[in-house]
């Protein structure tokens, strides 16, 4: 990993990088176990190893504002009075967003959703943006619960989230906590997000270099990120860094295992998966 400062001795600031070598100085501080040396110029940690840096290493390339041209599909919309205290509104960036939703609402909107764990689009607005359900975010629903049975409950109703997606095609791509949505008393999660874009997926196979179509992005790898949005909801947060351990309780801890398995034929299937969330003694 490198990290580039504003500050520093260097009119770019400073630059350092941080190899992950597990149970050494540099593998310790990127799991947030000790920190950064105090060192001046550009460096290097790798392992136990401190090394300077005789120049500023590149920034990495600035992605800029990638929205489509989606007037057409915004078109067929139809058009809402937006009440405040019931509607969410998005500012629309790409065609496959709305392309799936309408997939997941029978080929309509408002239609009839196949799954009310997934976001449902109502319209537009005058102002030509999505207009959603207004429902409470994770960072103020995750950190409020605790226990077993609501763990089991939201997993599940993730999981008929991801069958329903997938029997259209769908990959998600993105799943983490903050495209997690819940009704008022936490009772019902709902997915949100369905750009199927470059997202967050950690999924080891998975990549942005070979475009869309090359990706190597497949169910498999959603079913990866059902690991992460388990540790999500334990601990009621994205982890500030992926390297930090967050091992979670023990019944849980064997599912996360089974999604992230390092080759993806290795995954459980979401049928074996629901068994397995099914199977745990409360």
């Amino acid at each position: 990993m490198t990290y580039w400062y504003e500050y520093g001795d260097s009119a770019r600031g400073q630059c350092v990088r941080i190899v992950d070598v597990p149970g050494t100085l540099s593998g310790d501080i990127l799991r947030l176990r000790q920190q950064l040396p105090e060192k001046p110029g550009h460096f290097e940690v790798d392992g136990n190893d401190i090394r300077e840096l005789d120049h500023c290493l590149p920034h990495p390339d600035f992605v800029g504002d990638d929205s489509e041209n989606v007037s057409e599909v915004m078109a067929s919309l139809p058009l809402l009075q937006v009440d405040a205290a019931k509607h969410f509104l998005k500012k629309p960036k790409y065609n496959s967003e709305i392309q799936n939703l309408k997939k997941c609402q029978n080929g309509a909107v408002p239609g009839h959703s196949a799954s009310r764990n997934i976001i449902q689009l109502f319209g537009k607005s005058s102002n030509g943006e999505l207009v959603f359900e207004k429902l409470r975010p994770s960072q103020a629903t995750l950190a409020l619960y605790s226990s077993l049975p609501i763990y089991k409950t939201w997993i599940l109703q993730l999981l008929d989230c991801l069958e329903c997606l997938h029997s259209f095609g769908i990959i998600h791509k993105d799943l983490r906590a903050d495209n997690l949505l819940f009704s008022a008393d936490a009772s019902r999660l709902i997915l949100c997000d369905l750009e199927s874009r470059w997202g967050e997926c950690q999924a080891p196979e998975a990549s942005s270099d070979g475009g869309h179509e090359g990706s190597g992005w497949t169910a498999q790898s959603d079913i990866y990120d059902v690991g992460n949005c388990i540790r999500n909801m334990a601990y009621g947060n994205n982890p500030i860094t992926p390297f930090i351990e967050r091992p979670v309780p023990a019944p849980l801890q064997g599912i996360v295992d089974a999604c992230q398995r390092e080759k993806p034929q290795d995954r459980p299937s979401i049928s074996e998966l629901r068994l397995m969330v099914n199977n745990i003694v409360e």
